[in-house]
């Protein structure tokens, strides 16, 4: 009876995660706009949680980009999801005005969402981690340069332009992909090599034959950075965080190497696990 008490234990635990699973939606309401978010936790009041920011391709339904994947990474690593659904009107994004540039309301909209979520769930809102592709790679990376206090880490794939990084963002750290067969390839590599300059913490991936589609080997890549990033922000919220032995990458093949000096700088990543590292390395 003993041995069995952990295991009926974590049974009834699993239980009452899938009952107590909550699944929200509500709209936030700012200077005549109105943006729905969807919110997700496999185990509602989960102490520890996080929060995970979808945001999706141009004009795109954040209800549909919270598959079931999604979901399974979320419960996995403790991750509460919210996805919103922006909407922009003609071509108010390519003259610096819309949902692109936070400082234009759509960043007010997103705080005030994720304020909601701590409220309705009780997760940890002060710092997040972000996902964007496309359109969501612009509102991600601008969301980082205009609050960079409030981003753990975000992953952008796949933005047509980028605005300058600045050193208030240089701490944050990004992971940064697109297709090589994709228009938007040489802005996001630019917007790389600019942090890079800074001295900013990010991550390049790029992938071969690959245009402007979110693939499964994209998705992997991104899931293995966020997974390492929110057991950072539940370790330092618990005061046991021990950083791993990083690995470093080099760009130009994509090889992985356990001594730094071994890749040349200028094209060095760190990579901060092995589980990274693993599935950052390219196919053969």
């Amino acid at each position: 009876m003993i041995v069995l008490f952990p295991k009926i234990v974590r049974f009834l635990f699993s239980l009452w995660c899938v009952a107590s699973a909550a699944e929200e939606q509500w709209t936030i309401s700012s200077g005549g706009t109105d943006v729905p978010f969807k919110a997700w936790q496999e185990c509602a009041y989960e102490v520890g949680a996080g929060v995970l920011v979808l945001v999706p391709g141009y004009n795109g339904n954040g209800d549909l980009m919270m598959d079931g994947r999604w979901r399974d990474f979320a419960e996995k690593n403790d991750l509460l999801l919210l996805a919103a659904t922006f909407k922009a009107e003609g071509s108010e994004n390519n003259h610096g005005k819309g949902y692109y540039y936070p400082e234009q309301g759509s960043g007010k909209i997103l705080e005030e969402g994720i304020a909601e979520a701590g409220r309705r769930y009780g997760v940890q809102t002060e710092k997040v981690l972000f996902f964007g592709f496309s359109a969501g790679a612009h509102v991600s990376h601008r969301f980082a340069l205009w609050k960079p206090e409030r981003v753990a880490a975000y992953v952008a794939y796949s933005a047509a332009w980028w605005s300058e990084p600045t050193v208030r963002m240089r701490e944050v750290p990004a992971l940064i992909m697109c297709g090589e067969e994709d228009p938007r390839y040489e802005a996001s590599l630019g917007f790389f090599r600019k942090g890079r300059i800074l001295g900013a913490p990010w991550i390049w991936r790029s992938y071969k034959d690959t245009g402007h589609v979110l693939t499964p080997a994209v998705r992997t890549m991104a899931e293995a950075f966020l997974a390492y990033h929110a057991a950072k922000l539940e370790g330092l919220a618990a005061n046991d965080w021990k950083e791993p032995v990083p690995l470093y990458g080099d760009i130009q093949g994509y090889g992985v190497s356990a001594e730094k000096d071994k890749v040349a700088e200028e094209f060095r990543v760190t990579l901060p696990t092995k589980e990274i590292a693993d599935v950052w390395r390219r196919e053969k």
